[in-house]
């Protein structure tokens, strides 16, 4: 009959590290602040926690001044320079921007930066409302990464 497997063996056996969870994060939300939200939108605006991630900016009227998205996220910081040359390939008319946490770029209308092992995307391409998407995006970013 087949040996079966030792018990013993196996409970000695060293466990794996745990990943990072989520909640080892600020949330977005506690990074952005009511004043922020006004600057980009205007009287009216709110905050809206979206999961353990996800933060949503919206203006009074959300048909039409629509909604900046921050998503956080732990990263391996030595990945960041071939995601972000990934990034460029796919992506040719995105570019490097500087004074924004560690490293940053455009994506999408938004920004990527990220800072120690913490990688944001603010994401404008939702926004509707009367400033430049680029402005805004870069805006919240450089908020968000001064808190971080």
């Amino acid at each position: 009959s087949p040996a079966s497997p030792n018990p013993a063996k196996s409970a000695a056996a060293p466990a794996a590290p745990a990943a990072p969870t989520p909640s080892a994060l600020p949330h977005p939300c506690t990074l952005v602040t009511a004043k922020d939200a006004e600057e980009v939108f205007g009287a009216g605006a709110e905050i809206k926690r979206e999961g353990d991630a996800s933060c949503d900016i919206q203006g009074a009227n959300l048909m039409t001044d629509g909604v900046i998205g921050v998503n956080i996220k732990l990263i391996d910081p030595k990945d960041w320079e071939g995601g972000k040359k990934s990034t460029f390939a796919m992506f040719p008319k995105e570019k490097s921007v500087s004074g924004i946490g560690e490293d940053a770029y455009t994506f999408m209308d938004g920004i990527v930066f990220h800072k120690g092992k913490v990688e944001v995307n603010v994401m404008a391409s939702g926004y509707t409302g009367h400033k430049p998407k680029a402005e805004v995006a870069k805006y919240i970013a450089e908020q968000v990464a001064a808190r971080l």
